[in-house]
């Protein structure tokens, strides 16, 4: 952290990777390498071969370096349109969920890899009830946390400052905790019904109250907060099942989960997460889903909320229909438009940075931000640093052009290592945002103002091309760690960073 005329800014966000030399990646360099071997190896047999071999190679590495747009090499590109063309030729891109549909069980589950997803209500030592949402191929276990932030409206700014310096170290601290392997925070705004507020003005009526005081109450209260905006905000703490080799239940996890959950909804009470921190059930999840998918559903769910409950069970929370094309995604009555983080975020930070993003916007249904963190433990944060020290002084050394940036570089490095060696914590951050339209025709203005704000957050978002409907599930709270569902696991490609 730096300051800058008396004010906080945030910083030295890189991605974690290893560099090779010609500003390669280390993989394309490393492959470029044995290549060369090969081409040589065959240029020394027969010399036009050689020359043949190495016209291919230089056509195999191009497209691996050439900018493909929005982020992506011109193979990254090819290879997601290639996979989009054939889904849809198989028609593996569609689904359809109920009694009327294909699943074996005609019951309507969260398509993808929510499709896994378990959720039971368990309660803590003081009496708490919680819902865990569990992943049995992953072996993950998650709890789902209710907070009302308090904004930064009229607040000081140490104390904001005093807020986000201990949001870093509660992050430093599941790093250190003992199972824990990802954390999220998802804000979500729509449109409120105005349900909860009316009824808040009539449930104050006195019922002996005159005829034309009950009359102006009721006129009152027909438009009262509709069209208002409405903010949820949800933390979710994710633990790993494995130990020594094997899969623990989901009830020794929530017992062990049980005991440490009062400490951790302490620790996020000075961190600007409010004093009402509550664990969500069973019941406060399946709801908010099935709203996520179809949010044209979402007032008579608040309104049977209000009467005691929907009902809803786990299996029924998913969409009736699906259908993910390359950049957006149908479900149900609505259409869906999600974005990751593709790149290292620009400059510095200050604390309102993500303000213009986080806020509500009239022209979309539900807008979501979900902020995906890992932490490192604390036994591997001190050798990530250390090779992050060494990576950055490589690249500085070999570095011909572009030095200025490969010297800032390596000042980030050592200053990451010498504030890990006084004990700050290293955490793998993403993020997911998704826009929710009821009419396509909303989708490009909803595009628009997206990267626009990402552009004001100095964020640098890309569309998930090919995989809107993984990025759908992956930006709610569930706890769902993407790097442990791809082909490659985290537990090898950690180990590269």
């Amino acid at each position: 952290m730096a300051t800058s005329t008396q004010r906080v800014t945030y910083g030295n966000l890189t991605i974690p990777k290893s560099k090779g030399l010609l500003g390669l990646s280390m993989t394309t360099f490393l492959a470029l390498l044995v290549g060369i071997v090969f081409v040589m190896f065959i240029y020394f047999i027969k010399w036009w071969a050689g020359l043949l071999a190495a016209a291919l190679l230089v056509l195999a590495i191009l497209p691996t370096v050439i900018p493909g747009g929005n982020g992506r090499t011109a193979w990254e590109v090819f290879m997601l349109k290639r996979g989009q063309r054939k889904a849809k030729k198989a028609k593996s891109n569609i689904l359809l969920n109920g009694p009327a549909g294909k699943t074996p069980l005609g019951d309507f589950r969260l398509p993808g890899i929510g499709a896994q997803s378990e959720v039971s209500d368990f309660r803590t030592g003081f009496g708490t009830p919680f819902a865990l949402v569990s992943i049995p191929s992953t072996a993950h276990h998650s709890v789902v946390l209710e907070v009302h932030p308090t904004g930064n409206e009229l607040v000081d700014q140490s104390r904001i400052d005093s807020q986000v310096a201990h949001w870093g170290g509660w992050l430093a601290y599941l790093g250190t905790s003992t199972g824990i392997v990802g954390a999220s925070v998802v804000v979500e705004t729509s449109i409120d019904s105005g349900l909860r507020l009316r009824r808040s003005v009539l449930s104050s009526v006195d019922e002996n109250a005159s005829d034309f005081g009950q009359a102006t109450a009721g006129e009152l209260a027909k438009g009262f907060g509709q069209a208002t905006p409405a903010i949820s905000t949800r933390v979710t703490i994710t633990w790993t099942g494995k130990e020594n080799g094997r899969k623990r239940s989901r009830e020794e996890m929530a017992t062990e989960i049980s005991n440490v959950l009062p400490s951790l909804i302490d620790g996020l009470q000075s961190t600007g997460a409010g004093s009402s921190v509550r664990p969500c059930t069973s019941q406060d999840l399946t709801d908010y889903v099935r709203s996520a998918y179809d949010p044209t559903v979402a007032s008579d769910i608040e309104e049977q909320r209000a009467q005691g409950g929907t009902g809803l069970t786990w299996d029924q929370a998913g969409p009736a229909f699906h259908a993910t094309e390359l950049g957006h995604y149908y479900h149900d009555r609505a259409v869906s438009v999600s974005w990751t983080l593709g790149g290292q975020p620009k400059g510095t930070f200050y604390d309102t940075s993500l303000a213009r993003l986080l806020a509500p916007e009239r022209k979309v249904a539900r807008k979501r931000v979900a902020l995906l963190y890992r932490p490192i433990p604390a036994e591997r944060a001190t050798l990530i640093a250390d090779r992050r020290v060494r990576n950055a002084n490589f690249v500085a050394r070999n570095a011909k052009t572009n030095t200025a940036v490969a010297n800032s570089a390596q000042r980030a490095a050592q200053q990451m290592a010498n504030e890990e060696a006084a004990g700050a914590g290293i955490t793998l951050f993403g993020m997911v945002v998704t826009a929710t339209v009821l009419n396509e025709e909303d989708l490009p203005s909803a595009k628009q103002m997206i990267m626009s704000q990402s552009a004001q957050a100095r964020l640098r978002m890309r569309v998930a091309l090919g995989s809107q409907d993984t990025a759908f599930v992956a930006g709610l709270p569930l706890g769902i760690v993407l790097p442990e569902h791809t082909t490659i696991p985290a537990s090898i490609t950690d180990n590269m960073i």
